[in-house]
């Protein structure tokens, strides 16, 4: 799972530093902001589906993924060198919860600072999964940044569908309708389960149909 996680993280940054400022540019504010390569809101499940074996293994995905060299040479091979990340855990609708407010990552040294402290922070846990909740948070996220991004966007992992708050769809299409794109990271590590509110055997499926969207969107399911 780990090393599933560091590539998300890279394709992520690929495609933020390959892309091409005129297609992704937003319009400036009236007060200047710190301009950014990508503005990135990781987005992690912490519901009760997710025993602490997994729980565990999701974070330590990350912290590994921001100690990578190949990762520190994506943050600064764009235009402007850095990046700015923001790492959140959800569960219900009203369960969101900032772990890493806004950091600006420009070399492998604040990316290592930013592992660092989330290796050490605890794990929140919580009841039901509502990815639309966590989409809604995360626009708030990105539109508090502070900071001006090529791109905006939504890394989401989890191992359910949702299923607390408004449909998921709908709140994707809103995002990307505003620019955002979401990336989207079943874990399914737990194998086949039967179907149902809370959970899917084609997590993957629903992922790509329902939770991803915008240019340049992905989706990797976690199987091991």
């Amino acid at each position: 799972m780990p090393r599933l996680l560091l590539k998300a993280l890279l394709f992520c940054l690929w495609v933020a530093v390959c892309a091409t400022p005129a297609t992704y540019l937003r319009p400036a504010p009236a007060q200047a902001q710190m301009p950014v390569d990508l503005e990135l809101v990781l987005a992690v499940d912490v519901s009760l589906s997710m025993d602490m074996e997994e729980q565990r293994l999701q974070r330590e995905g990350y912290v590994l993924a921001l100690r990578d060299g190949e990762v520190h040479k994506a943050i600064t091979s764009g235009p402007h060198g850095r990046i700015a990340v923001t790492y959140m855990e959800w569960a219900g609708p009203p369960t969101q919860s900032v772990v890493i407010p806004w950091t600006i990552i420009d070399g492998p040294a604040a990316a290592r600072a930013f592992a660092d402290r989330l290796e050490g922070a605890a794990i929140s846990r919580a009841r039901m999964t509502s990815i639309s909740a966590a989409l809604q948070f995360s626009k708030g996220l990105l539109e508090a940044s502070g900071v001006r991004g090529i791109r905006r966007v939504i890394d989401v992992s989890g191992d359910g569908p949702n299923n607390a708050g408004l449909p998921v769809a709908g709140i994707r299409d809103e995002l990307v309708a505003a620019g955002i794109v979401i990336n989207g990271l079943p874990i399914v590590l737990k194998g086949p389960r039967p179907s149902g509110m809370f959970d899917l055997n084609d997590l993957d499926r629903y992922y790509t149909d329902c939770v991803i969207g915008g240019t340049g969107a992905f989706m990797i399911p976690v199987r091991e």
